[in-house]
């Protein structure tokens, strides 16, 4: 058995402290690694449910103390659930997903089962029929398209048990209470149309029949012919949802492909002393390292290595807003990348940018943010705040000031960019595009500690085909490509600009910037952009799926 197993099995005070000492000591200041991650001294304390010391990470020395916190520390971590601690020490693969609350501090959130639901034979998507349901409009609002973007809401300390019969008394008022049929976003929601909804909520059953102009429901039974079960097992979470109480959610998908719903219950939290700070800064941290990069960023686990794997391929690929290549010599490329496969697309969401909203962006327009194409994008469901469907012509434009306003483009297709971030099943007909910027974006700030980057899933990174070159006859060492490159990736070696060629992505900023051209791009394929269009294609399909045979 294993030192972490063995603590693991302790009684919680003896756990706590344990624990605490692994963190402390697990340390190796000859670590190749930590020379490289520790340039400047990093200080963090470390809460483990009430016991407390402190780390002092330094270039050349490491000191750390146990029963003492430090009043200028860089960042201070609190684990708060002894569950979670226990379950963390046995290996076992604890789904977890993060966020900041209002106090801008970062919560790893485990998440609990709250709803499953299951389809009938209607062939929407169960998020879409829920948007139109009044009790559901602040859960989807809550999903996010990125696990940091979104301010998790402030819930309450405590709810009180739930009593006997009060789940009964409460289901009752909702249906009561549901709808007015004489309200115009009612009308609209169900104009010509019919939605028949069952609920099992800890065992109690009703169902909800809508039409345009007429509500029926009934307590103490199912309707056989429902295009929606919605089923809440945990009393508790039901209490929750039926009186409206805060809570954060997360969607996600079963075996099946129903939508299943997650509440977010709060575990470990990061608080930094720089707001800016990201929590993948953490992934230097000998223990946190692993907390970070396997259970966040989507590294594989043992337990997830057993499970069957996804086939599916992700494929997103950043373009150089400066490439000159073949017949794109005097155009912008991005723009004819993505323009292709507007102009095919069946289906096309625009959405507010969320790490902009999350980071409340000064530099760049928050308007400037995804673009969804394809018959999947058909499913998502998002508020008029958060987005629309678009024409092509929209699009076309979105796409121009995107440009205009200096974003770095991302195009092809994440597989958890549908199913984990907004809860649909991503059959090969979900196409995306981000727009980047240097001051908010989740991928530009995960690239800076960890590398690759997560935000495209395995297959993320630069363009094939060529590769930035310095010219250091006319580099004099200004260091404006430093200040605008949007990874923080570049620097100055003896006097010239320089780059890790294994973390650049190629977003050719620094080759537009750069006041003495200096910095150019090495063409090795001039084929390329053709090749790249053939192999998101392949990964892909944006066109309409109900014209084809």
């Amino acid at each position: 058995m294993s030192m972490k197993e063995q603590l693991s099995k302790l009684p919680d005070d003896k756990l706590k402290k344990g624990l605490l000492k692994l963190i402390l000591t697990d340390v190796d200041v000859s670590d190749e690694k930590y020379k490289n991650s520790f340039k400047e001294t990093y200080k963090v304390n470390v809460d483990v449910d009430g016991v407390n010391g402190y780390q002092i990470y330094e270039p050349d020395n490491y000191t750390s103390k146990d029963g003492e916190s430090l009043e200028d520390s860089d960042v201070t971590i609190k684990f708060k659930d002894i569950d979670y601690i226990r379950g963390l020490l046995q290996g076992q693969n604890i789904d977890i997903e993060m966020g900041r609350n209002s106090k801008n501090v970062v919560i790893l959130n485990r998440k609990d089962l709250f709803i499953s639901t299951r389809m009938g034979t209607d062939e929407r998507n169960a998020q879409v029929l829920m948007a139109k349901l009044p009790l559901f409009n602040p859960i989807l609002k809550n999903f996010g398209t990125s696990r940091l973007v979104r301010p998790l809401r402030d819930g309450p300390q405590f709810i009180s048990p739930v009593e006997k019969g009060e789940i009964e008394s409460l289901m009752k008022k909702m249906l009561s209470e549901a709808v007015d049929v004489t309200d115009e976003a009612y009308r609209k929601n169900f104009k010509g149309q019919t939605l028949t909804v069952n609920w099992d909520i800890n065992g109690k059953i009703a169902y909800q029949i809508f039409e345009e102009t007429s509500y029926n429901h009934k307590f103490g039974k199912h309707s056989e012919n429902a295009d929606l079960t919605i089923v809440i097992e945990n009393p508790e979470y039901g209490k929750r949802f039926l009186q409206q109480i805060p809570t954060n959610y997360a969607p996600g998908l079963d075996s099946d492909e129903n939508l299943l719903i997650y509440i977010k219950n709060p575990v470990l939290s990061i608080q930094f002393k720089n707001p800016d700070d990201t929590v993948y800064s953490l992934a230097r941290l000998p223990f946190f390292s692993s907390i970070i990069q396997k259970q966040e960023s989507g590294l594989p686990t043992e337990e997830k290595k057993e499970e069957k794997k996804d086939e599916r391929e992700n494929f997103m690929r950043i373009i150089p807003v400066n490439l000159p290549l073949g017949e794109y010599e005097n155009v912008v490329v991005p723009y004819k990348v993505f323009e292709h496969f507007i102009n095919k697309a069946s289906n096309i969401v625009l959405r507010t940018c969320p790490c902009r909203e999350r980071w409340d962006c000064k530099n760049h327009d928050i308007s400037l943010g995804c673009m969804f194409m394809g018959d999947d994008t058909k499913n998502m469901a998002l508020s008029p705040d958060e987005g629309y469907v678009a024409t092509k012509e929209q699009a076309l434009e979105h796409l121009k000031n995107a440009m205009a306003d200096g974003l770095v483009p991302l195009i092809g297709r994440n597989v958890a960019e549908a199913e984990d971030g907004h809860g649909i099943r991503d059959t090969g007909k979900f196409f995306g595009g981000c727009f980047c910027c240097e001051c908010c974006c989740i991928g530009v700030k995960t690239r800076q500690y960890v590398a690759p980057s997560s935000m495209g899933g395995g297959e993320s990174g630069k363009l094939e085909g060529w590769e930035l070159k310095v010219d250091y006859e006319k580099c004099d060492g200004c260091e404006t490509c430093i200040d605008m490159c949007p990874y923080n990736l570049r620097k100055i070696v003896d006097g010239k600009s320089s780059v890790d060629p294994a973390h650049c992505v190629g977003c050719g900023r620094c080759v537009e910037v750069c006041p003495n051209e200096a910095i150019s791009i090495d063409i090795e394929d001039p084929k390329y952009i053709e090749k790249l269009i053939t192999k998101l294609e392949s990964v892909a399909d944006v066109t309409d799926q109900s014209i084809k045979t």
